[in-house]
């Protein structure tokens, strides 16, 4: 049978795209406003893919559209579309015009039927190398097997704009998941062990070596890296939700950052001063946008008193957030 984790994310994304129109056909959803955000951030809600700048947020890429990553300058967008058991990897120029199709996962059998069991694939959670030459993402390195049909790992890989792949990293025993690069090219990834009931840890990834990042707790996932790539900060489960922990990227001891109860998916600000994150307000259901001050000392890594920017944005928080100027 599929892996209990796939299953989770399947569900998940299709819930938010597969029943969503094609993007020649879906309305532009209305614009949303909160408060005032410096640079430009990408997310996902509704299906699709949102650029909040200033303090309006709209629609940029119709459904099926999720997990949007800006390029190192903010020009071009990775994304995911999602379709009837099956992902693939397009980038769109700053607009939101298509320019790219990186994979080709879904295949032309019908939904719902075995031919397309065992032909379709998934790619998840892009992310740009840091010289906007390719994109890293966690993907199969081939279709389902079996019977009953089982999926392959999902590895690291390279793809080429041009569509070209070439595997990067993989573990026999794991999925590899969401994914970040230090300046020194060195990987930071969420790897959960095969049969390990989602049991997420960070694990460093360099010249095809992988091993735990000291100090991180598990459950642990949504990495994030400040710019100058000294720190790392997570997600953390704990009795139920979760909240963000830093430490040094070469590992060290983790210090808990904030006390929401649902704190998930960080990102930096483009000057590191800042960072955002997702969580669900006090006595409601879906994500908003928080952000605070970010002070780095001698004793390391502090968040300033967190603010509330957006009211009722439902934010997808496995899709993450984007961060550019």
């Amino acid at each position: 049978m599929r892996l209990h984790w796939l299953v989770i994310i399947a569900v998940l994304l299709l819930a938010a795209c597969s029943a969503a129109p094609s993007p020649d056909q879906s309305p532009v959803s209305a614009p949303l406003h909160g408060d005032e955000l410096p640079g430009r951030l990408l997310f996902s809600r509704e299906g699709g893919v949102w650029l909040w700048e200033g303090r309006t947020a709209r629609q940029l890429i119709a459904p099926p559209a999720t997990q949007p990553a800006f390029d190192p300058r903010g020009e071009r967008i990775v994304y995911v579309a999602a379709r009837a058991g099956a992902s693939d990897l397009w980038v769109a120029d700053g607009s939101g015009a298509m320019l790219a199709q990186l994979t080709r996962n879904d295949p032309a059998a019908p939904p719902g039927s075995i031919e397309r069991v065992y032909a379709a694939m998934w790619a998840f959670y892009p992310v740009w190398l840091p010289d906007g030459s390719g994109v890293l993402a966690a993907a199969q390195a081939a279709p389902p097997v079996g019977d009953p049909p089982a999926d392959a790992p999902f590895a690291i890989f390279r793809y080429a704009l041009n569509g070209q792949r070439q595997p990067v990293f993989a573990d026999a025993n794991a999925h590899i998941g969401r994914i970040v690069v230090l300046p020194s090219d060195e990987l930071i990834a969420v790897r959960t062990v095969l049969g390990s009931e989602g049991q997420q840890q960070l694990y460093r990834i360099a010249g095809g070596q992988a091993e735990p990042l000291p100090g991180a707790p598990t459950p642990a996932y949504d990495p994030a890296v400040s710019p100058d790539g000294k720190w790392v900060v997570f997600a953390v489960g704990i009795n139920g939700g979760s909240d963000l922990y830093t430490l040094p990227a070469a590992g060290g001891s983790p210090v808990r950052i904030t006390d929401l109860g649902t704190a998930r998916a960080p990102v930096f600000s483009p000057d590191g001063t800042l960072l955002a994150f997702l969580a669900i307000p006090p006595g409601e259901r879906g994500f908003d946008l928080y952000l605070a001050t970010v002070t780095v000392d001698d004793t390391g890594l502090r968040l300033g008193p967190s603010r509330r920017l957006s009211t009722g944005f439902a934010i997808n928080p496995d899709a993450g957030l984007s961060w550019t100027r």
